[in-house]
């Protein structure tokens, strides 16, 4: 059943509050503005802004830290700069899932996202972070719920890379 970007967004955010999240560290993009929208208007979710993909992962490990249970969304071209704090987060067991657009799978319709899609599975896959590509919206409520109860349950971060099609709806 294919959907709408709306209905991505709502799913995605059906999935994160039943896996319990409260907390949304982001940086704008423009894959993700209808899931940062939609985890906004909720009402719900603590949302922290800023201005890098590094610095926002240290900050969803700090809301980890302070009893938090926060979810990363991002451009997968972010994950570069991000090595060492995910490095950190995985030795000392911190669980954070990134959701990230721009990434591998079909759908890219940009050449320059070549690069960004190459990196975010070298960069999780280098330092044993599991992770999965959603290839269509079916399921996506399942999946960061999924994610999120894998990342609390076995202390490690997760990545889940969303490519654009997916967010639109299409399946």
């Amino acid at each position: 059943m294919a959907g709408d970007a709306e209905g991505a967004a709502e799913a995605l955010l059906r999935g994160a509050r039943r896996a319990g999240v409260d907390a949304c560290v982001y940086l704008p993009d423009s894959v993700l503005f209808g899931t940062i929208r939609a985890f906004r208007a909720s009402g719900e979710v603590l949302m922290v802004p800023c201005a890098r993909e590094d610095e926002g992962i240290a900050i969803a490990v700090g809301l980890d830290l302070g009893g938090r249970n926060p979810v990363c969304l991002m451009e997968a071209s972010g994950l570069g700069y991000s090595g060492l704090i995910l490095a950190r987060a995985q030795v000392q067991r911190t669980p954070v899932v990134i959701l990230a657009s721009h990434t591998a799978g079909g759908g890219e319709p940009m050449d320059y996202h070549g690069a960004t899609r190459l990196l975010s599975e070298g960069v999780f896959r280098g330092l044993g972070i599991p992770f999965e590509i959603a290839t269509d919206f079916d399921g996506l409520e399942d999946r960061i719920f999924r994610a999120v109860q894998t990342a609390r349950g076995q202390r490690t971060c997760f990545g889940l890379l969303v490519p654009p099609h997916v967010m639109r709806g299409a399946s």
